[in-house]
């Protein structure tokens, strides 16, 4: 399998766990993101720039989001953060096979 070129091996668990949740639930900000995993705020900000930095993360352009789940369209009055194409294509391809084998 290609694992692309992000350097996956030095993310921490906290970073993959991001990384599924955002993956699972689409794009997100810090706030919502450190109350469902649990984690600081600041910390999570400060992941989330991290990963963006290096290219698993892009920013949502725009200032309204459609997002599965809500009646009408979220009005982003801070950053928004989804998967970049190529993590999003490396974790399918990871979940998808750890799926297979459980």
């Amino acid at each position: 399998m290609n694992r692309s070129m992000l350097p996956w091996g030095i993310l921490e668990e906290e970073d993959w766990r991001i990384l599924k949740d955002l993956y699972a639930l689409a794009p997100d900000c810090a706030k919502f993101l450190s109350r469902r995993l649990r984690l600081d705020l600041e910390e999570t900000r400060r992941r989330l720039r991290r990963l963006e930095s290096l290219g698993f993360l892009e920013r949502v352009q725009g200032r309204f989001l459609k997002k599965k789940g809500l009646r009408r369209p979220k009005h982003m009055n801070h950053p928004y953060y989804e998967l970049a194409r190529e993590a999003r294509l490396y974790l399918r391809t990871l979940l998808f096979e750890e799926g297979k084998s459980a």
